[in-house]
């Protein structure tokens, strides 16, 4: 590993099921409010380490992991969770 931003990068895609779950999680508890805050919290962490690649690769001209290897999981995290949180919806609704 060259630097801290790829750190801060395998932490965000590390993070990514983790949030998925406490989307199903919350969807069964219908709960979207404490949900709402987990996602912000990830988004405002995307968002950082998206800004940290970007100066990196202004800095150095190229690095080991581009912009859009943070975009996409984050935007696959959002319809994942998206989905989780409808099944677990209908899930509570059948109890």
């Amino acid at each position: 590993m060259q630097s801290f931003t790829e750190v801060l990068v395998y932490a965000t895609w590390a993070a990514s099921p983790v949030v998925a779950y406490q989307a199903l999680m919350h969807g069964l508890r219908r709960a979207p409010g404490p949900f709402a805050v987990i996602f912000a919290m990830y988004s405002a962490a995307v968002a950082l380490t998206f800004l940290s690649v970007r100066a990196e690769l202004a800095r150095n001209g190229f690095g080991a992991v581009s912009p859009v290897a943070v975009v996409l999981p984050w935007g696959a995290t959002a319809v994942l969770s998206a989905l989780f949180y409808g099944l677990g919806l209908k899930g509570a609704e059948k109890e």
